[in-house]
C-alpha cells in the first residue's frame, strides 16, 4: 500500500472541499488575495499527477486495453451517476441549490457520458460541477487504454504523444466548448504522473532515492505551493501555479513509499481511500451544511465557521460510509458483470 500517496489523496480531496467552502465566504479583490483563495483548488492538480502515476504503477504489462477501460468505467461511473442524479433531484426540488446546473436532456446526457458542455453560468461544467475533472480523467483513461496496445517499451512515449496530440488538435480546432476544454495545459499533469512512475522503476533512480531523503523535496513542494500564488495570477493555467509542486510532492511521496520507510496506515490514509466519494459528494454536503446553519443561527462569521468545519467533518464521515456501502459494492458488481460478459464472449469465441 502506498500510504503516502493515499495521504496525499486525502489532502487533495479536503483541499478542494475547503476551496469550495471558502469561495462562498471570502471575496478578495486584490490579485494576491485571489491567488491564495484559489490555492486549495490545487488539490485537483495533485489528483491529476497521482492519477497518472497510479495508472502506470498498477497496470500489468499484459493488461488488455478493453479490460483496462472496463475496470475504469466500473470504478468511476456508478458513484458519479448516482451523485449526478442526486443533484438533478435536488435542483428539481430547490432550484437555488445549484443555480448553474442545466437540467435538460442534452445536459444530462453530456454529463453522464463525460462530454464537456456549457452550463447556465457559461462554464464548461457538467450538472455536478466538480465532474469537469472526470471529463479530463476519462479522456486520459481512453488514451492510456490505447497506449496499452503498444509494446511495453513504447507505452510511455505513446501516452505522451497521444496527450500532446489531443492538446494540439484542441488548440487548432477553434473556440468550441470541447476544443477549449481539452486545450487546457492541465492535461499534461497526467503525463507527468506517468513519467514519475516510469522513472521510479529505473534502477538508477531507485538507487538514488534509497540514498536520498525525500523530505527536502516535500518541503520544496510545500514552499512552491505557498509562494507561486503570489507571483502567478489565477488567469494563468493551474499547470504553472500548482503543477510543479504537485509533481515534486508525488515523486517524494511515492519514492518514500517504494524505496524508503513507508508511512503507517492512519485515519488520514483511510480518508485517502474515500477521496473519490469526498470529491463527488461534498458539493451536496455544502448545500446541506449551509442550509442547516443558516436556519439555526443565520448569517455571519460564526455561521461561516460552522459551515466550513461542519462540511469538512461531515464530508469525511459521509465519504467513508459511501466507500464502504456504495462505492466498493457497486464497483465490484460492475466489474463482476463486465467480467462475466467478457468470459461469456471468450467462451463463445
Amino acid at each position: 500500500m502506498l500510504n503516502n500517496l493515499q495521504n496525499l489523496r486525502a489532502l487533495a480531496a479536503q483541499s478542494v472541499v475547503l476551496f469550495h467552502c471558502l469561495i462562498g465566504i471570502l471575496h478578495p479583490t486584490d490579485p494576491v488575495g485571489r491567488g491564495y483563495l484559489d490555492l486549495p483548488s490545487g488539490g485537483v492538480d495533485l489528483f491529476f499527477v497521482i492519477s497518472g502515476f497510479v495508472m502506470v504503477h498498477t497496470t500489468r504489462d499484459d493488461e488488455l486495453p478493453a479490460w483496462f477501460a472496463a475496470k475504469r468505467i466500473a470504478r468511476i461511473v456508478p458513484l458519479y451517476w448516482f451523485a449526478t442524479f442526486l443533484v438533478i433531484a435536488t435542483v428539481t426540488a430547490r432550484s437555488w441549490t445549484f443555480p448553474n446546473a442545466l437540467i435538460t436532456p442534452d445536459a444530462i446526457l453530456a454529463s453522464l457520458f463525460f462530454v464537456p458542455h456549457v452550463d447556465a453560468g457559461g462554464h464548461a461544467y457538467p450538472i455536478l460541477f466538480v465532474g469537469w475533472t472526470l471529463n479530463h480523467e476519462m479522456m486520459f483513461y481512453a488514451l492510456f487504454a490505447l497506449s496499452l496496445a503498444l509494446p511495453r517499451t513504447f507505452r510511455l512515449p505513446g501516452i505522451l504523444v497521444l496527450i500532446t496530440l489531443v492538446w494540439g488538435v484542441a488548440n487548432a480546432a477553434g473556440s468550441g466548448v470541447v476544443a477549449r476544454f481539452y486545450a487546457e495545459p492541465i492535461i499534461f499533469e497526467f503525463a507527468a504522473g506517468c513519467i514519475i512512475a516510469t522513472a521510479l522503476r529505473q534502477k538508477a533512480v531507485a538507487d538514488l532515492v534509497r540514498k536520498t531523503p525525500m523530505w527536502p523535496l516535500a518541503m520544496l513542494s510545500v514552499a512552491g505551493f505557498a509562494a507561486l500564488p503570489a507571483f502567478i495570477s489565477v488567469e494563468q493555467s493551474t499547470l504553472l501555479r500548482y503543477g510543479g509542486p504537485a509533481m515534486l510532492l508525488v515523486f517524494a511521496a511515492a519514492g518514500q513509499d517504494l524505496y524508503r520507510k513507508p508511512a503507517r496506515e492512519t485515519f488520514v490514509t483511510g480518508l485517502g481511500d474515500a477521496s473519490y466519494s469526498a470529491y463527488l459528494l461534498h458539493p451536496i454536503v455544502i448545500i446541506f451544511a449551509t442550509t442547516v446553519s443558516t436556519m439555526a443561527i443565520g448569517e455571519g462569521p460564526v455561521a461561516e465557521t460552522i459551515i466550513v468545519i461542519g462540511t469538512l467533518s461531515l464530508t469525511a464521515i459521509i465519504s467513508k460510509l459511501s466507500l464502504k456501502y456504495f462505492e466498493r459494492p457497486t464497483a465490484s458488481l460492475a466489474r463482476s458483470l463486465i467480467g462475466n460478459l467478457r468470459g461469456n464472449r471468450t467462451a463463445v469465441g
